[in-house]
């Protein structure tokens, strides 16, 4: 019953959004986001030991707390854009700038799929875009939702752009499945991977990543493409769409070198929109006493 009233609350929550002016539900997730801000003290103690990790003293601490503060905001819209995701597609082709398509038509002429590099930076829930802006078939890996309720109802969602979800549990065969059919799957690589990550610099600082991505480019021979959708301004959108990561099978150290890579790539995305990242997730913490090494 309580998962059942929960979903119906976040319903009734995402009714009530799409009744609003698309500036006037922004200007609400951000003060929701400044509430949330300084309601959670334990986040906020999360998002600026982060920000400390990442930046040192090359920021003052006002600039970090101004980062934090925005991120929260960034975080709460990005709810917001899932929920009023049939909205913006009504006028998808005025709301998104693409970036680098040439990239991904590259990858899948190749015949051998691409997987795409994601994080939680900017609207990365309007990267589920890309299959109605290019035509192509795209899967995103996603964790599913305790609420089976609440979990159904965003798989919906991001339905509606024609992107295809798979559940984080048991999807390596579906994710084999897609590539070999020249498809797309994005994958985050943005989140703490435990102990079947590897022990790697992120912003100079070691923890878990997932070497997820380098393992399938190996296996299947598909591109390693980075790619990011920012806010520009209210209701305008750019995706951007990398260049391919280098891979080289034949280097005994392939799968650290290749997610270092990533890594990087990502940590300069960060540089650039600090804002826009997720930074109350806890990206660093002990090394697990069984994580892999290389």
């Amino acid at each position: 019953m309580s998962q059942y009233l929960q979903y119906q609350f976040i319903r009734a929550i995402a009714f009530f959004l799409s009744l609003l002016p698309p500036s006037f539900a922004i200007w609400c997730a951000r003060r929701a986001g400044d509430f949330i801000f300084f309601c959670m003290r334990k986040r906020r103690r999360i998002a600026l030991d982060n920000i400390n990790k990442a930046f040192g003293d090359s920021l003052a601490g006002k600039d970090k707390w101004n980062i934090v503060r925005t991120a929260f905001q960034s975080m709460v819209i990005s709810v917001i854009e899932l929920f009023t995701v049939e909205r913006i597609k009504s006028h998808a082709d005025e709301s998104f700038t693409l970036v680098g398509n040439e990239h991904l038509e590259q990858a899948f002429a190749k015949g051998r799929g691409a997987v795409l590099v994601i994080s939680h930076l900017g609207s990365w829930e309007y990267l589920s875009f890309l299959p109605y802006l290019t035509g192509k078939n795209w899967s995103v890996v996603v964790k599913d939702i305790r609420n089976p309720c609440l979990n159904d109802y965003i798989r919906k969602l991001r339905i509606i752009t024609t992107v295809q979800p798979i559940g984080k549990t048991n999807s390596m065969r579906p994710i084999l499945k897609e590539l070999k059919a020249n498809h797309g799957v994005a994958i985050l690589i943005d989140q703490w991977a435990g102990s079947d990550g590897l022990w790697l610099d992120f912003f100079d600082e070691k923890t878990s990543t997932t070497s997820i991505p380098a393992r399938l480019a190996k296996k299947t021979g598909c591109a390693l493409i980075p790619a990011y959708c920012l806010r520009k301004s209210s209701g305008k959108y750019e995706i951007e769409i990398h260049a391919p990561v280098p891979f080289d099978p034949k280097d005994e150290n392939w799968e650290r070198v290749t997610t270092d890579k990533l890594n990087q790539l990502l940590e300069e995305q960060i540089k650039k929109y600090p804002k826009q990242w997720l930074w109350v997730h806890r990206r660093w913490k002990k090394q697990p006493s069984r994580l892999r090494e290389l």
